[in-house]
Formats: C-alpha cells, sequence, structure tokens
C-alpha cells in the first residue's frame, strides 16, 4: 500500500473544518425561552439599513430615517440594535432554529448564523438497567435517565463516590465491572450536558459494593498490624534476655 494514499481524505477533513470554524458555519446553540441574540462583526462605516433573513424569509427591514418593520413570528418579540445590526429575538423558540442572514447598507454580509434553539436538560437519574445486579454479578450496566426531548446535542459523564468526573460520552449507558476497585465503591452518579447547561444527578448506591474497604486501607491496617506484632516480639525478646 502506498505510504501517502491515507493521508489525502484526512487532509481534506481537517482542512473543511477548519475552514467551516473559521466562516463561522459551526451551529450556535440557544436556551429555549431565553433572548437568541446575533452580532455582526463590526462594521467599517456608520450603518444606515440593516434587513435580517431567517430561512430565505424576511425577520426584519430597516433603513435609515424609517421605522424598523418586523415580519411574521417574529413581531413583538423582535430588537434591532440600528448602531450594530445586532439582532436579538425574544423568548426564543425552537422553530426559531435556521439559518439567518444580515443585509448591512445593501451589502449581504457572507456569514451564515446557523442557530439552534435546545431545551435545558433535566436533572437525570441513575437508574440499574440490569436485572439482579448485585456483589454477586459479573458486570452490571447502570443508565442516566431522563426526559430528553429537545435537549440534543447532549453527553453523558459518570463519577464514582467523589472521584473526578469520567470523559463524556454519547451513551446513556454505563458498564460497570465487578474488580476490587469497584467493590470498594460506594455511590455512582451521573451528569447530563448540553451547549446551554448540565445536571447532575443523586449518587445512586452502588449494587456492587461488599460493605469492605478498600485495599490501600486494607494494606494499611496490614502494615500497622505487623509492626505492632514485631514490636511485641521485640519487646519480648529484650524482657527474656534481662531475665
Amino acid at each position: 500500500m502506498d505510504g501517502h494514499s491515507s493521508s489525502g481524505p484526512v487532509t481534506v477533513l481537517l482542512l473543511a473544518a477548519l475552514t467551516s470554524s473559521a466562516l463561522g458555519q459551526g451551529s450556535l446553540y440557544f436556551e429555549e425561552g431565553k433572548p437568541l441574540v446575533l452580532t455582526p462583526p463590526k462594521h467599517g462605516t456608520a450603518i444606515t439599513g440593516v434587513v435580517w433573513q431567517f430561512n430565505g424569509n424576511l425577520v426584519l427591514e430597516w433603513a435609515n430615517m424609517n421605522d424598523i418593520v418586523f415580519f411574521g413570528s417574529f413581531k413583538g418579540r423582535t430588537e434591532l440594535d440600528q448602531s450594530t445590526a445586532q439582532l436579538t429575538v425574544n423568548n426564543a423558540k425552537q422553530i426559531d432554529g435556521g439559518d439567518y442572514k444580515v443585509e448591512i447598507n445593501g451589502e449581504m454580509q457572507s456569514q451564515v448564523y446557523t442557530v439552534r434553539v435546545i431545551k435545558k436538560v433535566p436533572k437525570p437519574k441513575v437508574e440499574v438497567r440490569t436485572p439482579s445486579c448485585d456483589h454477586t454479578s459479573s458486570q452490571c450496566t447502570l443508565t442516566c435517565q431522563g426526559d430528553t426531548s429537545g435537549t440534543h446535542p447532549l453527553t453523558y459523564s459518570w463519577r464514582k463516590d467523589s472521584d473526578e468526573w469520567g470523559p463524556e460520552q454519547q451513551s446513556m449507558d454505563y458498564i460497570i465491572y465487578n474488580d476490587e476497585k469497584t467493590k470498594h465503591v460506594k455511590q455512582i452518579s451521573c451528569m447530563m450536558k448540553n451547549s446551554v447547561s448540565e445536571e447532575e444527578s443523586d449518587p445512586l448506591d452502588n449494587p456492587m459494593h461488599d460493605g469492605g474497604l478498600p485495599p490501600g486501607v486494607l494494606a494499611g491496617i496490614g502494615v500497622a498490624c505487623a509492626g505492632t506484632l514485631f514490636g511485641g516480639f521485640f519487646v519480648f525478646l529484650l524482657r527474656s534476655k534481662r531475665r
């Protein structure tokens, strides 16, 4: 196989991603019910006219010395900063998601604002998906449950006791294995996260917890006990010699 053939597609994908980022073509996420604010780059000259479009339809029109005219569902909840052409749509709805473009002083700007309006994630709950999961099971599947309609895209992460949160993942499921480390975990929590919010569950008692002490603590106790026994034996030898 040619050692150079595999780099072509990867390079193209990387360049496409960088180009998309540079042009501002990534999605902008806003929370449902909160203001949706779009701010064009600073304009070089005084702004005398603005036209905003949404999916090819008019949002508003304004020309110097004239009133702002709003259209459709944007009437009564939309504002325009005439000095910057900043658009504010109050009480954003999921149907407000789409592509926005702006024309300033008769010139259509190149940037497209791809907007998505999503809900906050709910407070999740950790549930055991595997039937009859206990300290004798070899492995169990936990799931991070909640009503996630309208919240996507979102990620899940997991935490054992007070450890750091684990890496974000797309799946709501989490497999725990019955190893020595897991046996000594008392509680497990999950977190849901999207671009506008994050929520942590109440901890679930680990069904695999055996009630014993962690290996590190056991080792420490063993060392302490061994030291005590050795010290006692040493004292016994000294006393025996004095007699």
